[in-house]
């Protein structure tokens, strides 16, 4: 049988002098800070953040090499109850990514008291039948007394469910990251690499500049908007004569009225949305671009299917 990493990649691992190897699936709830983590340990923006829930619509895979060791971090959309086709598509991801992973890395958020949204997390990773490795993420919020409380709430939330590790971490500061990614590696596979020393992250470059554009629009626009609003590349042209490449995206809204919103009076929001990915894209891409930005409307684009399928969501 074809074993579904290798059918995923193309074939046969690489890298040359390390020994140990896997994937690592990193889940939890909204906004508990997967993405700020995995960007943090691989280095590079590789992962969209905002306080915005559902922020991470796709899964991204980042890779990470510490010492004779890589971690391919599988960043998973928040779990949580489907609301809608899209959501129901983002749940469905995750919970079928488990299967192709090593290991599962469950993030907590802290500040929250762990409740009825962190048992069906619970119930989703340990069912996955991968060792478990828990961060408890945000702790430069809290009290050392508040962090003991965090820890027996969520052992007592366990019960006698295995784990493998529970390490208090701060996404942010770094506090408690070596330990947790010590916790990890000692726990992945034998075998050589999966991507070579070069590769950060697996996406596109399309899939990318989507998602650097999306975010812009979560740090411009208001927070009733975002949920409503996905982004398209309809278009990369090389750049002719050593010009910077020319890029067209699409921002997608639900209704007229939201389109308003996102130009801005005078233009303002699209020209704040397009300064601040273009700055985004060149930085992570490495490289100079004209974007070009046009707002369009599809209505209740988050419960059609096919669209949601041509989107790559």
């Amino acid at each position: 049988m074809t074993d579904p990493i290798d059918a995923f990649f193309g074939g046969e691992a690489s890298g040359s002098d390390v020994s140990r190897s896997g994937f690592v699936a990193v889940a939890g709830r909204p906004n508990a800070g997967k993405s700020t983590l995995v960007n943090h340990v691989v280095g590079h923006h590789v992962a969209i953040v905002s306080p915005i829930a559902q922020t991470t619509r796709r899964i991204v895979r980042a890779v990470l090499r510490r010492g004779d060791a890589q971690l391919i971090l599988v960043d998973l959309p928040g779990s949580q109850k489907p609301k809608d086709r899209m959501t129901q598509r983002m749940q469905r991801a995750v919970e079928g990514s488990f299967s192709d992973v090593d290991l599962v890395l469950w993030v907590i958020d802290g500040m929250d008291e762990p409740g009825a949204g962190e048992r069906r997390v619970a119930d989703m990773v340990l069912a996955a039948r991968r060792p478990v490795v828990i961060a408890l993420n945000k702790v430069d919020r809290l009290r050392p007394e508040q962090i003991m409380q965090r820890i027996v709430a969520i052992t007592e939330l366990l019960g006698d469910r295995p784990y493998e590790a529970l390490v208090p971490i701060s996404s942010i500061t770094g506090d408690g990251v070596d330990a947790l990614l010590d916790e990890l590696v000692q726990r992945l596979p034998e075998g050589p690499a999966w991507f070579g020393d070069d590769d950060v992250v697996d996406m596109r470059d399309e899939e990318r500049i989507a998602e650097y554009v999306r975010e812009a629009t979560l740090s411009h626009l208001r927070e009733e908007l975002p949920h409503a609003t996905a982004v398209t590349v309809d278009d990369m042209l090389d750049g002719t004569d050593g010009g910077p490449d020319s890029v067209h995206c699409t921002i997608w809204v639900e209704r007229e009225s939201q389109v308003g919103i996102v130009v801005g009076s005078k233009g303002a929001g699209i020209r704040d949305v397009g300064i601040a990915a273009r700055a985004m894209i060149e930085t992570q891409l490495g490289r100079s671009i004209h974007l070009e930005l046009r707002v369009k409307v599809r209505r209740r684009w988050r419960d059609d299917e096919t669209w949601l399928a041509r989107a790559g969501l």
